[in-house]
C-alpha cells in the first residue's frame, strides 16, 4: 500500500495515468451510461456521475439528472474525493465546512447529499469518481458505501479492458484505432477553437536489417527502446501510437509546425545517439515527416497524407532527417 500511498500525492503520474488510459477520448460511451443509470436505481438518487478530473477540470463521462458536461476542478466535490482511497460522505452539505459555500449548493442544483468512490487505478492512481447527489440531506448506511466502491472497480476495469484494446501490445503505446480517434477528436477541437497542432510519422530507418543481423528478438527490444526514447520526449498532453511494423506517430497539441520541427530534430538526435538493445548495441536512425493541423483540411485523411508525404520525401532525400509538409 505504500506506493499507493505515494501515488495519492502524485499529481503528475495521476495525469500521465488519465493518459495512458484514454479515458477523455470518448467522453460519452453507452457502456458508462448503463452503469449510471444502474446505480441511480439501486440508491434512489437524483443524480449519477462517472467524472474525470484532470488539471483544471471535471469531465463528466457519463451522467444521469445533470445537464452538465464539465466544471471547474475546484468546484468539483469528486476534487475532494480523489484525495483518499476510502467512498466520500456527505449526508449534509450545509453543514460540511468542505463544500456548503460550493456554487452547486448554494445555487442550481442546490446540492445537499452526495457519495462517491475514487476511480483507483492498479497503480494507485484516483482519476476520478463514480458519485451520487440528491438535494435533499440523506444518511448513507456502509452497505451503500461499499456499493459505490464496488461500481468505481466495475468503471475501472472498463477503462484498462478498453485501454488494452487500443494498445500496442509489444511497445505499450497507442496503436493506429486510437491514434485516429485522436486525430479526429483534436480536429474537432480545432474547429471550435480554431487551435494549432502538428503530427509527426515516424519511420525507423533500414529497419529489416536489424531483424536480418540480429534476429527478430532484438528487433523487438529495440522497437520497445525506440517508443520509450519517443515517450521520454513528449509531453503528457502528446499521443504517441505504433501505425505498424517500425512505423510510429505522434500528436502534437497546441504545436505549430516549427516547434514541431525543433521537438523532431531533438528527439531525432538522440535516436542517433542512443545504443539499442544490451546485448548488441544497435545503432539506428529515423525519418520524420510533419503536417500541420490548421483548420484548412477537411479530415484525417487528409492530414495523414500530408504526413506520409513527408515523411516519404525525407526517406527520399537520405533518411535521418525531418521533413515538414
Amino acid at each position: 500500500m505504500a506506493f499507493e500511498l505515494d501515488n495519492l500525492h502524485d499529481e503528475a503520474g495521476r495525469i500521465k495515468a488519465l493518459g495512458r488510459l484514454d479515458a477523455q477520448t470518448y467522453l460519452s460511451e453507452a457502456s458508462f451510461d448503463q452503469i449510471t443509470t444502474l446505480l441511480q436505481l439501486i440508491l434512489g438518487m437524483r443524480m449519477v456521475t462517472v467524472s474525470l478530473i484532470t488539471e483544471d477540470k471535471q469531465f463528466l463521462k457519463a451522467r444521469q439528472g445533470l445537464d452538465l458536461k464539465e466544471s471547474a476542478r475546484d468546484a468539483a466535490f469528486c476534487n475532494i474525493a480523489i484525495r483518499k482511497y476510502e467512498p466520500l460522505i456527505i449526508e449534509d452539505t450545509l453543514e460540511d465546512p468542505r463544500v456548503r459555500d460550493n456554487p452547486f449548493v448554494t445555487r442550481e442544483p442546490f446540492l445537499r447529499s452526495y457519495i462517491g468512490a475514487p476511480l483507483t487505478t492498479a497503480e494507485g492512481y484516483n482519476l476520478g469518481t463514480i458519485c451520487a447527489f440528491d438535494t435533499t440531506p440523506r444518511r448513507f448506511t456502509a452497505q451503500e458505501a461499499e456499493i459505490v466502491s464496488g461500481f468505481a472497480k466495475l468503471v475501472v476495469t472498463k477503462l484498462e479492458l478498453r485501454s488494452q484494446a487500443n494498445q500496442d501490445s509489444l511497445t505499450g503505446v497507442h496503436n493506429r484505432r486510437s491514434f485516429e480517434a485522436a486525430l479526429r477528436k483534436e480536429l474537432m477541437r480545432q474547429r471550435r477553437t480554431k487551435g494549432i497542432a502538428t503530427i509527426a510519422f515516424l519511420d525507423l530507418d533500414h529497419f529489416k536489417r536489424v531483424n536480418d543481423t540480429f534476429g527478430h528478438p532484438t528487433g523487438d527490444n529495440v522497437l520497445r527502446q525506440f517508443a520509450a526514447v519517443v515517450l521520454q520526449n513528449c509531453r503528457g498532453s502528446d499521443f504517441v501510437a505504433r501505425l505498424g511494423g517500425e512505423e510510429f506517430a505522434v500528436l502534437l497539441p497546441d504545436t505549430d509546425i516549427e516547434a514541431a520541427q525543433v521537438w523532431a530534430n531533438r528527439m531525432r538526435r538522440q535516436v542517433e545517439e542512443t545504443r539499442f538493445d544490451d546485448t548488441n548495441e544497435v545503432s539506428v536512425t529515423v525519418s520524420v515527416g510533419l503536417a500541420a493541423l490548421d483548420g484548412a483540411q477537411r479530415g484525417s485523411d487528409a492530414i495523414e497524407k500530408l504526413a506520409d508525404d513527408a515523411l516519404f520525401s525525407a526517406k527520399r532525400q537520405g533518411r535521418n532527417r525531418v521533413v515538414a509538409a
